[in-house]
């Protein structure tokens, strides 16, 4: 889409006022406004309509509770994976403690009975 910077809009307003007059070019101005707003509405109604046909609403939200289920998957994953790694620390310190524990208790000593 070509670009209408600044320079070429004052050229247009420019001929336009040399061409229409001071008194024409308000309401040229007020009425292109009018079809412009007129053809905008038109096409948001006619977008509109589509996108209800098509049954955009629906798309867009399975899409998006597709996305909130594979994010509650990833989150399960995280979750028992996190779950795994802390039963896996446990069993190690009880395994630590009960070496140590066997360690730090002398054998009973056998009493001689006779």
């Amino acid at each position: 889409m070509p670009s209408f910077g600044g320079w070429e809009f004052l050229v247009v307003v420019i001929a336009a006022l040399l061409i229409l007059g001071p008194t024409k070019l308000p309401e040229l101005a007020r009425t292109c406004a009018l079809w412009m707003g007129r053809i905008r509405r038109m096409y948001n109604n006619f977008k509109q309509e589509i996108e209800q046909e098509v049954g955009m609403d629906e798309i867009r939200q399975q899409l998006h509770n597709e996305q909130i289920m594979a994010e509650m998957k990833s989150l399960e994953r995280e979750t028992h994976s996190i779950l795994q790694d802390s039963e896996d620390s446990i069993r190690i310190a009880n395994s630590k403690l009960s070496s140590e524990k066997n360690e730090t208790i002398p054998p009973a000593k056998s009493k001689d009975v006779g």
